[in-house]
């Protein structure tokens, strides 16, 4: 069985799509857990229709700390299936993600199944998609956010409670400290190539703020997660050119790309690890900056 785990907060305009795209599935033997989180709008009352409608199929949980991560917990304590979709109430599942992912664990042996994910932006109306990859190498997908999201993966149940699931104290980048915590715990990824689901952003997303304050946190948390993977990689003897050089790549990336909006904290972040980046991978930071700036115009 697969137990698909929605977190819902204030989610009554967007969940009926996500409930949908897991009842829609293929592979049918599925239970949905849906955790309400402190909603004040309708969402509630849509869950208790769920539940009345699939009965067998639904089951419904309030979870009163506030986060995705203490709601995915919540579900997560309570579910049945050997194996856990996680999904987020904006976005959705194409109709053979889970019954794909399965097969792929069960012939991988896998405890995690990456996936890759189309993103699509909405900003004031304009949309705007991006094709998001995995990549081959576990520990340079890890550094630079290439082993899928949290909506993409599939992921083993036991394999999760042996970390305790999900950090709750974490607000952004969340799934990576997850898979990094289970990287170390020797858990064995394998990867799906097929984009099977869609990730929505609009204007208000976290991970799209203006506010320079939760900007800097983001970007703060980002760099300190590749210090410690960089930090766990040397103590184990695993640091390899290539993957240090991963290490720099992503941190003069995110310098570059919020420099605008941070400069403090991105020149304290610069002084502090001084990356080692060629002229090639400047110039396409550069160049993919300055591209970023013309689609605005």
């Amino acid at each position: 069985m697969i137990s698909v785990i929605i977190p819902c907060y204030n989610s009554e305009d967007c969940l009926p799509r996500a409930v949908q795209s897991v009842l829609s599935q293929s592979y049918h033997d599925t239970e949905l857990i849906l955790v309400n989180n402190n909603s004040t709008d309708g969402t509630w009352q849509l869950l208790e229709g769920y539940e009345m409608k699939y009965p067998d199929k639904v089951f419904i949980c309030n979870e009163l700390k506030p986060g995705a991560p203490a709601a995915r917990n919540a579900g997560l304590n309570i579910a049945r299936g050997e194996w856990i979709q996680f999904l987020d109430a904006d976005d959705e599942l194409l109709p053979d993600k889970l019954l794909q992912q399965f097969t792929i664990a069960l012939k991988k042996q896998a405890d995690v199944v990456i996936g890759g994910s189309l993103l699509r932006y909405n900003t004031n109306g304009n949309i705007k998609e991006i094709w998001r990859h995995t990549d081959n190498n576990v520990w340079r997908g890890l550094i630079s956010s290439n082993l899928g999201i949290t909506s993409s993966n599939l992921w083993r149940r036991n394999t999760l409670l042996k970390v305790s699931g999900w950090d709750e104290s974490q607000t952004s980048s969340q799934e990576y400290h997850l898979l990094f915590r289970l990287l170390k715990n020797g858990a064995k990824i394998a990867a799906d190539k097929a984009f099977n689901t869609i990730i929505y952003f609009s204007g208000d997303s976290v991970s799209k703020s203006t506010d320079s304050k939760k900007l800097a946190g983001i970007f703060n948390r980002r760099i300190d997660l590749r210090t410690s993977i960089k930090q766990y990689l040397i103590a184990c003897n695993r640091l390899t050119p290539m993957l240090s050089q991963a290490i720099d790549n992503y941190i003069y990336a995110e310098a570059m790309r919020m420099y605008p909006f941070i400069p403090d904290d991105v020149t304290d972040v610069i002084m502090r690890h001084a990356p080692k980046v060629n002229w090639l991978s400047k110039f396409k930071q550069k160049s993919r900056s300055l591209l970023k700036r013309l689609s605005r115009l």
